[in-house]
């Protein structure tokens, strides 16, 4: 019988299990020095948002091949508690550099997640630099005086320039736009059989809404349209897939697979937008979907629960299975359209990515 190396066991539990974000329960969180995260709001103003891609990206990106790997709206499962990755993962070289994108007040922790298992919804806890923690999960964060949240996450805390280690110890400090804040700590799990060092880029309104970092950075050359890989319908007695754009009668849902492929980028990214509209007689057309082109949330303003936007596990009538999963090296995103029963044919389908590039496809029923 041969034996396993122990490093060997270590790489492969560490592949299988390390996220992209340390979560916890509340219980491990606070047994860890951990506390609930307060954000102060006051500022002279509560602006919501910026001005579309007016924020230069905090770091410099590996090539074109090589720049988001994960993107805010995108469906996590690293364990058995789906969320939302919330930011931008910036594909960077090895301990590259981490800029800021406009002045601020920054500060420094180490952190962690405690997430909601019915909604996917986050809860974030801190604790101080002199506390000690995993070095892979500290964070810079900087606020604007717009009340703005920018958050730098996987900052190595042992090589902080000297100005902005003091500004750390001291609580936080002002620093200026194109001020060096930290290096990226070099990440241990490889992603597509290559390194995977990157800054986990998080934008958040003065509301504590999660703003989509690619809408409001420096905007990339993107020219292809979205994939719609199946489009399955569900009927209140059977699961099929779609096919020559026909529905069998009005179903009660649709899910749609879809990926987004940034220009030259490699990772497959979620589109921003998914959603069906028709037409009613005498009205304007109505629709169901999800836009996060610019915020993560829903079409009533509210957090958007992850149950009703992602299908986790779709088993089709035939027997084929389908599920949801956003990991180091799974990428497939099934959404779910509810369609009412005044919804008529044809049912419309609209894919784009945030470059405004797009798919239709038009469902009739037989």
């Amino acid at each position: 019988m041969k034996f396993i190396s122990s490093a060997f066991l270590i790489f492969l539990f560490t592949s299988l299990s390390l996220a992209t974000e340390l979560r916890l329960t509340r219980a491990q969180a606070l047994a860890q020095g951990f506390f609930p995260q307060t954000i102060s709001k006051k500022s002279t103003t509560t602006r919501d948002d910026l001005a579309a891609h007016s924020l230069a990206w905090p770091v410099k990106f590996i090539d074109a091949k090589h720049s988001i790997g994960n993107s805010m709206p995108e469906y996590q499962n690293y364990s058995n508690e789906a969320y939302y990755h919330a930011g931008a993962d910036l594909r960077l070289q090895q301990s590259g550099q981490v800029v800021a994108p406009t002045d601020g007040f920054i500060q420094g922790n180490y952190y962690t997640y405690v997430t909601d298992p019915n909604t996917g919804e986050d809860k974030k806890f801190t604790k101080p630099i002199t506390n000690g923690g995993d070095p892979l999960y500290f964070e810079i964060t900087l606020k604007t005086a717009d009340n703005l949240f920018l958050e730098f996450h996987h900052v190595n805390p042992d090589n902080l320039p000297k100005a902005i280690y003091e500004l750390v110890l001291r609580g936080g400090g002002n620093v200026q736009r194109g001020e060096i804040l930290g290096t990226a700590a070099v990440w241990p799990v490889s992603r597509f059989g290559e390194r995977y060092d990157h800054i986990h880029y998080n934008l958040i309104s003065a509301n504590g809404v999660y703003l989509n970092p690619e809408y409001y950075s420096h905007a990339f050359i993107d020219n292809l349209a979205p994939v719609i890989k199946n489009i399955f319908a569900v009927y209140r007695d059977k699961k099929v897939e779609v096919l020559n754009q026909k529905l069998n009668a009005l179903p009660t849902e649709l899910i749609v697979s879809a990926i987004d492929i940034k220009g030259e980028n490699i990772y497959p990214l979620p589109p921003t937008l998914v959603e069906a509209t028709w037409s009613v007689l005498g009205s304007e057309s109505q629709k169901v979907g999800w836009d996060f082109t610019q915020k993560l949330l829903n079409s009533l303003g509210l957090f958007p629960d992850i149950r009703e936007v992602y299908a986790r596990n779709l088993k089709l009538s035939d027997g084929r299975s389908f599920t949801t999963r956003g990991d180091y090296s799974n990428t497939i995103f099934l959404f779910r359209l509810k369609i009412p029963p005044t919804a008529t044919s044809p049912i419309t389908l609209k894919v784009s990515d945030g470059s405004g590039n797009e798919k239709i496809v038009v469902l009739d029923i037989n």
